[in-house]
């Protein structure tokens, strides 16, 4: 019998601000990103996503694995990522290639375990979908801030539950990453350089054991701390605070910041959004941190 993950978000009143350019591109000097196609140099996985027309597109439902996914040419669809610390995955692979305009239901990729995580990098290939009025191919990505965890419990893993948002604004600064295709002032593809959207797979907060939810709200906040901690006569958010750093000593909570969003449990799904606007391809390349390495090259 499966039992229920351990994993719960606490609420907290704290700031974060996560959509940032990774920590690492600042090793990347800035004639390297100019002179180049703004992708790094080394190993990586390709997660290519198609944008077909569901009407003229006729996918087959019986093929899955591979990098390619499939979303709807226009409007919005959703891309499942997802990761398991026990799955001997060694390249990314489509387990649904298909989001929901072809068979109903959101497209799923899992890529490998990486304990560093990975540097993602995106850009819109092929031939942009130029419209008479000029209007440039587009694709915009947004983060869903509540991904579903689950924890291995002996050899089955529990449920997949939604952690909830971990700050008031949200685990994420709500916000999305844009690609042009081309210069819409301009005539012609122009240049597409890629972009670093590391900070849509990072994640800020506390993740507790599910025991600290002491009055079974579903929901660990400064409800449930039992106690006056530093004695001031009133139960108030520095004691929420003190609490669990008491209980990250022992063991029950853990504060992440800027964290690969698929460490935060042994098993992580996230929804990332799909607004696209006439874009064929996407190109996603997801680099393994701890053999990426930012080269010098000459201006």
């Amino acid at each position: 019998m499966k039992r229920k993950t351990v994993i719960l978000v606490c609420l907290l009143l704290v700031t974060s601000l996560v959509l940032m350019v990774s920590p690492v591109l600042a090793a990347k000097p800035l004639p390297v990103i100019q002179m180049s196609n703004g992708f790094p140099s080394g190993e990586h996985f390709n997660l290519n996503v198609h944008g077909k027309d569901p009407a003229r597109f006729t996918p087959d439902l019986t093929v899955t694995g591979g990098n390619p996914v499939f979303v709807a040419l226009d409007g919005d669809s959703t891309l499942t990522l997802k990761s398991d610390s026990k799955s001997a995955l060694t390249e990314l692979s489509a387990l649904d290639p298909y989001a929901e305009a072809f068979d109903g239901d959101p497209a799923l990729v899992q890529s490998p375990r990486e304990e560093e995580g990975y540097y993602v990098f995106a850009k819109i290939l092929a031939k942009p979908n130029n419209s008479s009025g000029g209007d440039a191919s587009s694709v915009i990505l947004t983060p869903n801030p509540v991904p579903r965890v689950s924890d291995y419990v002996t050899d089955d893993p529990g449920d997949l539950l939604a952690l909830g948002l971990v700050t008031t604004s949200g685990a994420y600064e709500l916000d999305s990453q844009d690609f042009l295709r081309f210069d819409p002032s301009s005539k012609g593809k122009g240049k597409s350089p890629a972009v670093d959207i590391t900070g849509l797979f990072l994640w800020t907060g506390w993740v507790c054991d599910a025991s600290l939810d002491l009055n079974g709200d579903g929901v660990i906040d400064i409800n449930d701390v039992p106690a006056d901690q530093d004695l001031d006569g009133d139960i108030d958010a520095a004691d929420f605070d003190l609490w669990l750093a008491a209980m990250a000593e022992l063991g029950l909570a853990t504060y992440y910041e800027n964290e690969w969003i698929f460490n935060i449990a042994d098993i992580v799904e996230q929804d990332q959004t799909i607004s696209n606007d006439g874009a064929k391809l996407l190109q996603i390349r997801f680099y393994p941190v701890d053999t990426t390495v930012f080269d010098h090259v000459a201006p």
